[in-house]
């Protein structure tokens, strides 16, 4: 009996370990791309609910990745899933004016002389600022061009129907020219078939006709012959 319950233990464990084979990616850390908040869901879908949402530069852990969606762990330990192409491996550029602004504070407080470190600090911090300026400009301009897609596509959507009943009354058109074609063949066949018999029929009369004008004529001369 013992060893029946140890056999059925084993199988139970096969089954589980076969039915949810543990996940062997390897963790990378992703942050959130700049100027956006997106949403972290229960499933790689927009259609599973939503379990939080992250900000910007928030930090993660990458765990498998499936069409277009990632798998991530955040600091809580909250799994979900989140648009591969709103996250990034490279640190944020916010998080990195960030730090940047954090360590131009400390060198400022500890060091009034540093003048040239701070100048340095600054002008990095004017083109991370530039760069922050064009990476948004970047992405309304995405945003635009993804909402004229969506429009474009339905466009294509309609021509398509619009195509499809074109073909479809082409179709009809084509029988119907068929048909008309097949009945002026049967008229045209009629129609020579009745200049054929009205060519007989005046053939015949003047057949007809010369005869009795023959037959007449040769009357008239006989009688003239006897008188």
């Amino acid at each position: 009996m013992k060893s029946c319950l140890i056999m059925l233990f084993v199988a139970v464990v096969l089954v589980i370990v076969v039915a949810f084979p543990p996940s062997t990616a390897t963790a990378e850390t992703v942050y959130v791309s700049d100027v956006r908040e997106i949403s972290k869901r229960a499933g790689p879908s927009t259609e599973h609910r939503i379990l939080q949402m992250l900000p910007a530069g928030a930090k993660m852990e990458a765990l498998t990745e499936q069409s277009g969606w990632l798998r991530v762990r955040g600091p809580n330990g909250i799994e979900g899933w989140v648009l591969k192409r709103f996250t990034s491996a490279e640190l944020p550029v916010s998080l990195k004016y960030q730090e940047l602004r954090e360590e131009y504070d400390e060198l400022y407080a500890a060091s009034s002389g540093a003048l040239g470190r701070i100048a340095e600090l600054e002008e990095v911090n004017r083109n991370l600022l530039e760069t922050l300026s064009e990476t948004s400009n970047k992405l309304l301009d995405l945003d635009r061009e993804y909402a004229a897609l969506q429009l474009d596509a339905s466009n294509v959507l309609d021509l398509r129907q619009r195509y499809d009943q074109t073909v479809a009354d082409l179709a009809d058109i084509q029988v119907e020219v068929e048909t008309l074609r097949q009945e002026n063949s049967k008229l045209k066949s009629w129609d020579r078939f009745y200049w054929f018999l009205a060519g007989g029929a005046v053939f015949l009369v003047a057949w007809l006709a010369g005869v009795i004008t023959g037959r007449l004529q040769g009357k008239r001369r006989n009688t003239l012959q006897y008188t």
